[in-house]
């Protein structure tokens, strides 16, 4: 450069006016990356600007990070809060990630500041929706769908807050009228036929369902997976029909403890099983929820016999891609002298799930068995995997169904033990398709099992105790106290609570049912009801359900004639936490016919007295298996009279239950239940067993393990 030359003047940065500029651009080019990153720079210059700050959060919310954006709105959240649009977007955010009270502190300000805002009404209506509360659910839409009544998504919205409300004629009339405004919306039409479904109105919701075009069917589709276990590699080989959209929503609503389709669900199983029976094209829904949904439904075992054979032949059929037949030959792993077992397990981020199998692997002999665990946990995390370790930690949340045969035929497994049923995680087709020379099924909740592609089923002596060959297909392996196993990992000290601390009446007797809310059935509900009215003191305590099931078991307990204080919803807490409240209560109640397993173990341990009914099936009869084992077969009823007649005793008669608290206390270190390292023993002892017949060449059959071990089984 010269003398005479000037210098270059300095660049000039970007403004934050600039930088706003090149987001918005970038956003309507959809290049979400590069809106992010204008954004955030105009964050940068003007931290404290609403609007920057509010940009950068849309546009982590679209990229799937709704904790960083939840996090960066809640540094400007004085600004946001002082006006509608502000509030819910913190609403919005907090929602998206998990933080629910504040989402509803959030939109109940934006509320306060315009009460008729359609933004903030809109949402406000999806909070109240996702908790059941659909009365003001509907208040919100209405109010909406009347300032934009220019807008379909208003009144679809309203329609769906109408059907989950089950408001079905008036869901239909507000469909018609909306259908007037919009008459080719794909969206209502399918929403029309829904609602016939769900009001029982099969054939004109089948007329309706053949009459929708692509997209409405394109609807439809969206609308049938939605909500529903993701089966990776795995499309649905058609469309819905009316009965298995009334079955689906059904069965859902049993997860939230609402019975009020019980019947008409009964009713159309039986017709579905029926037809399945008879006719060459099986049954026009899926039945695999019936293998465990239907252990709560008051019907036999010929029901959920035929249903479960129905099951595996639609699975035989439905083999559009075979597999290379599967073969014992190894070809791959070196032969290392232990039996490889194999453990298909539902997602670890249930605590207790993983809590549980940690302490159970603790304990086996890894000097004889090698493991191999298979998972169903969505978007998995280290952490949950950690407690298992060394041991091979899989995750096949992601796997199409061939996958995981394939992944776990490398394996070269000896045993394959499936414990997911019942689980989101469970893949019938995997079992079917085998994938060791020995696969047992874990919990086998029926008595009678069709044929299917598992070799043994565990039982023991309480559960089944009588061998029936006709009773029973496929062998049973009868363990000598329970075929419930009950480890527990070496913890610190459990915190002390109160009542107090748990929400519970200082005075009151109280009663638990520490079950999942599946398993709570009309019949139970119903009983325990009995014992309230009977016992005026008395309270009945629950776990931290969600509030549609709330809302639903309170609106039961008041038809019951009993106030809604009298049940108590624990907050949800840790799993320490939860044990370690266990005791305050005063009795554990199972349930009649799905009984309870981990939580009933973890009561008797905590010492807190349990009574149960055994009824005719495993699902029936497992909490008597687990009473037995702990000690206290007395507290192990045989008909619904005498455990009513028991419990209302026992809450009249606090002497006993000290007794029977007292005892249980002293039995930690003796019965069976607690001794795991010996019912461990037992396990693989019929494990090798089994591995025995297998490279024997010789079939499955039925035994009993021998409640004192010797050297080996003889095969």
């Amino acid at each position: 450069m010269t003398s005479s030359e000037a210098p270059d003047a300095p660049a000039e940065l970007p403004t934050f006016h600039d930088q706003m500029s090149r987001g918005i651009a970038a956003h309507e080019a959809g290049d979400l990356v590069g809106a992010l990153t204008a954004f955030e720079s105009a964050v940068a210059l003007e931290p404290g600007n609403t609007n920057a700050v509010s940009a950068c959060a849309t546009l982590l919310s679209a990229l799937a990070r709704p904790h960083a954006a939840f996090k960066l709105l809640q540094q400007v959240e004085p600004g946001l809060l002082g006006e509608v649009g502000g509030a819910t977007n913190l609403a919005i955010a907090a929602m998206d990630s998990g933080h629910w009270q504040q989402a509803k502190n959030y939109i109940a300000c934006a509320l306060a500041l315009d009460s008729d805002d359609i933004r903030a009404l809109n949402h406000a209506g999806q909070m109240a929706a996702r908790e059941g509360r659909w009365e003001e659910a509907i208040d919100h839409a209405t109010r909406c769908q009347r300032r934009a009544a220019g807008y379909e998504t208003a009144w679809t919205q309203l329609a769906d807050y109408l059907m989950g409300a089950r408001r079905y004629a008036q869901a239909l009339a507000h469909i018609q009228e909306a259908l007037k405004r919009f008459p080719e919306s794909p969206q209502l039409t399918m929403r029309q036929s829904v609602a016939l479904a769900l009001q029982g109105e099969f054939d004109a919701a089948d007329t309706c369902l053949a009459a929708l075009g692509p997209e409405a069917n394109a609807a439809l589709l969206g609308f049938w997976l939605q909500g529903a276990v993701p089966e990776p590699g795995r499309t649905p080989a058609a469309l819905p029909c009316a009965r298995a959209l009334f079955c689906r929503h059904a069965f859902g609503a049993m997860d939230d403890c609402d019975w009020r389709d019980q019947d008409r669900l009964i009713e159309v199983l039986h017709a579905e099983i029926d037809r399945g029976s008879k006719t060459a094209g099986g049954a026009r829904i899926d039945l695999r929820p019936v293998m465990y949904n239907g252990l709560v439904l008051p019907w036999g075992e010929s029901e959920l016999m035929q249903a479960s054979e129905l099951i595996w032949s639609a699975m035989a059929a439905s083999q559009r891609k075979p597999l290379p037949p599967f073969s014992s030959k190894r070809t791959l792993r070196p032969n290392d002298g232990r039996i490889h077992v194999g453990l298909a397990v539902p997602s670890l981020r249930d605590a207790a799930t993983t809590e549980s199998l940690a302490a159970q692997l603790a304990l086996h002999d890894d000097s004889r068995f090698a493991f191999h665990i298979y998972s169903a946990t969505p978007e998995p995390q280290a952490v949950w995997s950690a407690p298992l370790l060394p041991h091979s930690v899989i995750e096949m949340a992601h796997f199409s169904d061939e996958e995981t045969v394939q992944r776990t035929r490398l394996d070269q497994l000896d045993i394959w033990v499936d414990m997911t049923l019942g689980s989101p995680g469970w893949r019938p087709y995997v079992a079917h398709r085998r994938v060791a020379p020995v696969q047992i099924q874990q919990t086998p909740w029926q008595s009678r099992s069709p044929a299917s592609p598992f070799d043994y089923a565990l039982s023991d002596n309480f559960v089944h105790p009588g061998i029936d060959a006709h009773a029973h297909e496929g062998a049973l392996v009868r363990l000598p106290h329970t075929c419930w196993l009950a480890p527990v990992a070496q913890a610190s000290p459990p915190p002390a609570f109160t009542r107090t601390d748990a929400g519970l009446p200082a005075e009151a007797l109280v009663l638990c049912a520490w079950v999942p809310a599946l398993r709570i059935d009309p019949q139970s509900f119903s009983l325990w009801m009995q014992l309230l009215n009977a016992l005026p003191e008395a309270v009945l305590w629950l776990p931290p359900f969600t509030l549609a099931a709330q809302a639903n078991l309170t609106r039961e307990a008041q038809q019951a004639g009993i106030l809604a204080y009298r049940l108590i919803f624990a907050t949800p807490d840790t799993r320490q936490n939860t044990l370690a409240r266990m005791p305050l209560a005063d009795l554990f109640l199972d349930p009649l016919r799905f009984n309870a397993s981990q939580s009933l173990a973890d009561a008797l341990r905590a010492g807190l007295p349990a009574i149960t009914c055994a009824g005719k099936n495993k699902a029936s009869r497992l909490g008597g298996s687990i009473i037995r084992a702990a000690g206290s077969p007395d507290c192990v009823f045989e008909n619904e009279e005498a455990y009513l007649e028991a419990a209302i005793g026992l809450g009249r008669d606090h002497h006993r239950l000290a007794g029977l608290r007292a005892r249980l206390l002293n039995a930690s270190a003796t019965a069976p239940l607690f001794q795991s390292k010996a019912r461990v023993k037992e396990l693989e002892a019929a494990w090798a067993f089994m591995v025995q017949r297998a490279r024997a060449g010789l079939s499955p059959t039925t035994f009993d393990v021998p409640g004192h071990l010797p050297q080996s089984l003889p095969y």
